[in-house]
């Protein structure tokens, strides 16, 4: 009988054990972020991310300082080949270590936390908002081209497509999901007809 009480209480126990396991996941993936995003979506922000506007502002500076047309080509693609090789590791790194923290989780495996807190500062302070300030600028000075605002015209335009893009993402990931790839569909359609005008369009050298 004793026996028998014993093995009841173990077998309420491991229940109540496993019930408690069971709410703790529960818990732990109701505070995980939700997978809203696609396979399409994420191709987009990682194409937009690579390439940038700024893939229609450097390349008349690296041909300006480039000797021929095979040190241009060259330096595209030694860039190209560095660019995968850090794709190639971070695609190692998430398959490794996938977490939602990135690139702070990696260095704080690495190097501890206060060195990722550093650099999680640096990239709120200044490379993030940098890169977004400098897109931004490179957006208004081919928006003043097209109609211009004044003497300040670049400046007005960078600060309106920066408000534009933080309301949209601030409405909803859908939105900024949506408004990303729209964008890369026309940076890649601007870049594709820039390559089709450079091959089939170049005019005549005795004109």
């Amino acid at each position: 009988m004793k026996d028998a009480n014993s093995t009841s209480a173990a077998v309420y126990q491991a229940s109540i054990s496993g019930d408690e396991k069971n709410l703790q996941q529960t818990e732990v993936n109701a505070s995980q972020p939700k997978r809203l995003l696609t396979t399409v979506d994420a191709v987009a922000i990682i194409v937009g991310i690579v390439i940038g506007a700024g893939i229609f502002r450097t390349p008349s500076i690296v041909a300006a300082n480039s000797g021929s047309e095979v040190e241009f080509l060259g330096a595209w693609l030694l860039g190209g080949v560095v660019s995968l090789i850090g794709a190639l590791c971070y695609a190692e790194l998430t398959t490794a270590f996938p977490h939602t923290g990135g690139d702070y989780h990696f260095l704080t495996r690495a190097y501890g936390k206060r060195l990722a807190f550093l650099f999680a500062w640096a990239r709120l302070s200044v490379i993030q908002t940098g890169s977004i300030a400098l897109l931004a600028f490179i957006f208004g000075d081919y928006a003043s081209q097209v109609l211009s605002l004044g003497p300040y015209s670049s400046v007005i335009y960078a600060a309106l497509v920066v408000i534009l893009l933080t309301t949209l993402n601030i409405i909803g990931i859908n939105f900024g999901t949506g408004a990303q790839k729209l964008f890369t569909s026309l940076e890649v359609g601007g870049i594709l007809l820039i390559i089709f005008v450079g091959l089939f369009m170049t005019p005549d050298a005795g004109a």
